[in-house]
């Protein structure tokens, strides 16, 4: 985290999840976005595995409607928040989403990220490409689940597998707490966490939390969601992530499927 670039408050929507796009832009507005900030939409795209011919002629075409998708993201954007063309960047990325995680451009800066997912209790027991994601990220990590644009999260998962918080966390933490109620759950390793650690993070969250409904559980046992059909959920990440909390997430995220570009189902 060092030698990262601090210098914006960089938002990153991973635009491949196409169907949670607007939910996911609608929260970045709110609650992430602040004078100064850059957003930057990503959206993956691959060459076909075929023949020459194959590849020469379909490379350009991909490469067009990933372009096009982008643009229309960034025209609704501006359209639909105070925000200008200057501030949002489009990123069109041959190749899996993951490897995008290792390069340079995302590494060199701090950034929050954001998907949404838009659908709910599907019979998928596993899907390889959410555990990648989340083992790549890395950096505070938003997930939006049975979120509709402009409805109001009535449940929030935050996990916090050591003594510190990532700081850049606490401000939507607020923005959320001030505009609407809902119900807070957090996560405590209290196996790996001192009483005096574990008392310093329930009064920083407490105090960001000011008003709403906290409730402090073990992460390794209690931590886990109930949903219902109407209900919009938000899973919040720390920056550093163990083994266990990415399990804990994917457990979850079986339940779900995503109608995602590169993912086909019954085949991953």
């Amino acid at each position: 985290m060092e030698n990262r670039n601090k210098d914006h408050n960089r938002i990153l929507i991973l635009a491949d999840f196409s169907e949670g796009n607007q939910a996911a832009v609608d929260f970045a507005m709110n609650y992430l976005f602040t004078e100064g900030s850059k957003i930057c939409f990503i959206q993956t795209w691959q060459k076909p595995s075929y023949g020459a011919s194959m590849v020469r002629d379909l490379t350009p075409i991909l490469k067009d409607i990933s372009n096009r998708e982008l643009q229309a993201l960034k025209a609704d954007a501006v359209k639909n928040y105070q925000v200008n063309h200057s501030d949002i960047d489009l990123l069109s990325y041959e190749g899996e989403l993951t490897e995008f995680f290792n390069t340079e451009t995302y590494k060199q800066h701090s950034w929050q990220v954001v998907f949404a997912l838009n659908e709910l209790h599907n019979d998928l027991h596993f899907n390889p490409r959410f555990k990648n994601i989340i083992a790549s990220v890395n950096q505070p990590l938003y997930v939006l689940n049975n979120c509709k644009p402009w409805a109001n999260v009535k449940s929030i998962y935050i996990s916090n597998s050591n003594s510190k918080v990532s700081e850049s966390i606490l401000v939507p933490l607020q923005k959320i707490c001030t505009n609407q109620k809902c119900k807070f759950h957090i996560g405590l390793d209290i196996n790996d966490i001192s009483i005096h650690d574990k008392a310093k993070l329930v009064k920083l969250y407490s105090a960001s939390c000011h008003d709403a409904t906290l409730r402090f559980e073990n992460l390794t046992k209690n931590h886990k969601p109930d949903l219902t059909r109407n209900d919009c959920m938000l899973w919040i990440y720390n920056e550093k992530k163990t083994e266990f909390e990415e399990k804990n997430l994917i457990s979850y995220f079986d339940k779900w499927f995503v109608k995602s570009k590169g993912i086909t189902v019954g085949n991953f």
